[in-house]
């Protein structure tokens, strides 16, 4: 049992990002035809689903949201990203929305996607960032340390610093994160009414901590930055 594919259940993208957000994020791509698009923990496929005329690739570890991505796109790799190979420079988009862990930091995986990128390629990324300085008391109910994120101002650079200019982007808002927050909630408690289960009732609870901490509302901000490649 997945506590995060259980609570996430039928959401279309595991992120605290409005619909409009990434419709707008997807319209500012200007693609070339035949474009290859590539997303790391990919999860059910639905971002590259939304992007239109182009060949779609895939990486996701967890079988259940693989076997669901396979139906949207051209090739999925059923695997951790490092288990991958790919062709340096082959991509006109790459994509990694709040999946930057799976390949290190923040700048370790924006240098990784540079170096998959054509030149004038965009990138899709998405990550969370440290909207205030979190107070030890929240870091401990997010069983986190400081040094795991970035703030804004170094989100931005670590873009530039890679090779990337930022074209546009859009921060979640504290709307976009209560209802988020609150459907999760919801999902797993009708799961664990169904099915008691110790690793979705500790998921839960830890969630609850962190969601209802006195900082738990305006520590936390999500980015989602178009980018594009020199």
């Amino acid at each position: 049992m997945n506590p995060s594919v259980i609570t996430h259940g039928d959401r279309p993208f595991a992120n605290p990002l409005s619909e409009a957000a990434i419709a707008e994020a997807i319209a500012a791509l200007e693609l070339p035809l035949h474009a290859r698009a590539l997303d790391i923990g990919c999860g059910t496929g639905e971002l590259l689903a939304r992007v239109p005329g182009v060949h779609r690739v895939g990486i996701e570890p967890d079988p259940e949201r693989a076997a669901k991505a396979r139906e949207r796109l051209d090739e999925v790799h059923e695997a951790r990203f490092e288990e991958v190979t790919l062709e340096p420079g082959s991509f006109d988009l790459v994509c990694c929305v709040g999946s930057s862990h799976a390949i290190g930091r923040w700048n370790d995986a924006l240098r990784v996607l540079a170096d998959l990128a054509r030149p004038l390629a965009y990138a899709l990324v998405g990550e969370g960032f440290w909207a205030r300085p979190p107070s030890r008391g929240y870091l401990a109910a997010l069983g986190a340390t400081a040094d795991e994120l970035p703030d804004w101002d170094h989100l931005e650079a670590g873009a530039i610093d890679a090779g990337w200019a930022l074209v546009r982007h859009a921060i979640s808002s504290r709307e976009d994160w209560a209802e988020y927050e609150e459907t999760l909630a919801a999902n797993g408690e009708r799961a664990y009414a169904e099915r008691p289960d110790p690793q979705l009732r500790a998921w839960l609870d830890a969630s609850s901590a962190r969601w209802n901490h006195p900082d738990g509302r305006n520590t936390l901000g999500f980015a989602l930055l178009v980018l594009r490649r020199g």
